[in-house]
C-alpha cells in the first residue's frame, strides 16, 4: 500500500514505524503543503490536523475523480482542519486515540492550579520583590469543588484522574452522557446548561466538529456560577472568544487559562489577549511526554496492519 506520511507531531517514532512496515511504499512530506500534489496515487494518508489552506488543499485533492485513498490516519487528536473543508464519505478517518491525552490532561491540571493559587500573580511580585497577601479574585482551593468536563473523552476522563486526586468533585458532559466511576455526575450535551451551573471549574475538552463550534457561547456562560474558572485544551473554535472576554471583563469568569484560541496563533493585536486574568499558553498541552509519540506510533502501525488486513480500524472519528 502507497502511504503519504506528513506530520511534525512525534514526527521521528511514527517515520520510523513506518518505514519498517511490511509492504509499505512511503511517501514522505516535509510539511503539509506538499501532501495534496501526492494524494491521488496513495492508499492512505497518515498527517497531523491541517489547518487553513493546507486543509483546503487536501480535501480539494480528496474529492477529485479517480482519488483511490480509503483512509486519513490523524496523528493529532482533532482533524477538523480537514474536516471543515468537507471529505468523500467513503474515506474512513481515525486519530490517534488518545495517545496525546495524558500530556494534555496534565496540562490542563497544571493550568487549573496555576489559576486558582494565583501563580501568574506571585510570580510577576516575585520578580518585582513585593510581598502581598492580596489578591483579586482570592486564592481558591480545588478541594471539594466542581469540575465540569466538557467532552468526557480519552482527554477528558484523563483529566478527571488527575482532578479526583485533588478531591474536586467532577462532572462530565458528552454527547451519550455516559457514567463512569470517576464522575459525581454525567450530563448529556443537550443539557450542558444544567451541568455549567453547578462548576467551580470548567474544562473543555470536546472534540472539534461542526456541531461543537462555540458550544461555548454567551448563552452557556451565563448559565454558569458567576466567578468560576475556565479553561480550554481542546479546539479554538469549541469556544465563542468575544463572549469569553466580555465574562472575563464583567467578572462572571474569575479567570481563564486557554491552550487553544481561533485563529492561531491568535494575532498580537487580539483583543482576547487584553482580557482580564487570562493565560494563554501556545498550543503546547500535548508536548513534553517520551510516551505520547510511542503511542501514536504504536496506534498507526496497528491501523495498517488493519487496513492491509481488510479489518475495520481503530479510533474512528464520529463526523
Amino acid at each position: 500500500m502507497r502511504i503519504v506520511f506528513a506530520s511534525k507531531v512525534a514526527r521521528p517514532p511514527v517515520l520510523k514505524a513506518l518505514q519498517t512496515a511490511p509492504n509499505v511504499e512511503l511517501i514522505d512530506c516535509e510539511d503539509l503543503a506538499q501532501v495534496a500534489a501526492h494524494v491521488q496515487d496513495a492508499d492512505a494518508l497518515v498527517i497531523s490536523d491541517p489547518r487553513g489552506a493546507d486543509g483546503k488543499a487536501i480535501a480539494d485533492a480528496l474529492k477529485r475523480d479517480g482519488c483511490r485513498v480509503k483512509w486519513v490516519q490523524a496523528v493529532t487528536a482533532g482533524v477538523n482542519g480537514l474536516l471543515t473543508h468537507g471529505v468523500p464519505a467513503q474515506i474512513v478517518i481515525t486519530n490517534q486515540g488518545g495517545a496525546v491525552a495524558p500530556a494534555v490532561a496534565e496540562h490542563a491540571m497544571a493550568m487549573v492550579l496555576a489559576m486558582v493559587r494565583r501563580i501568574g500573580d506571585i510570580m510577576d511580585r516575585s520578580r518585582q520583590q513585593r510581598w502581598s497577601k492580596e489578591f483579586d479574585p482570592p486564592l481558591m482551593s480545588v478541594e471539594a469543588r466542581t469540575m465540569v468536563i466538557v467532552g468526557y473523552g480519552n482527554i477528558g476522563r484523563e483529566l478527571a484522574q488527575r482532578a479526583k486526586g485533588f478531591g474536586m468533585k467532577l462532572v462530565g458532559v458528552s454527547r451519550s452522557g455516559k457514567r463512569d466511576d470517576l464522575l459525581d455526575e454525567a450530563y448529556p450535551l443537550e443539557r450542558l446548561h444544567d451541568a455549567l451551573a453547578k462548576a467551580d471549574v470548567v474544562a473543555v475538552t470536546i472534540a472539534s466538529v461542526p456541531g461543537t463550534r462555540h458550544v461555548i457561547d454567551a448563552q452557556a456562560i451565563a448559565a454558569t456560577k458567576k466567578g468560576a474558572y475556565f479553561t480550554n485544551v481542546s479546539r479554538g473554535e469549541t469556544v465563542d472568544p468575544v463572549a469569553l472576554r466580555r465574562a472575563l471583563e464583567s467578572g462572571h469568569f474569575a479567570g481563564a487559562f486557554l491552550d487553544v484560541t481561533d485563529p492561531e496563533p491568535l494575532p498580537a493585536d487580539d483583543p482576547l489577549w487584553r482580557a482580564p486574568n487570562l493565560l494563554i499558553s501556545p498550543h503546547t498541552a500535548g508536548a513534553g511526554s517520551t510516551q505520547t509519540g510511542v503511542r501514536i506510533a504504536r496506534v498507526v502501525v496497528d491501523n495498517v496492519k488493519r487496513f492491509q488486513a481488510g479489518e475495520p480500524l481503530q479510533h474512528t472519528v464520529e463526523l
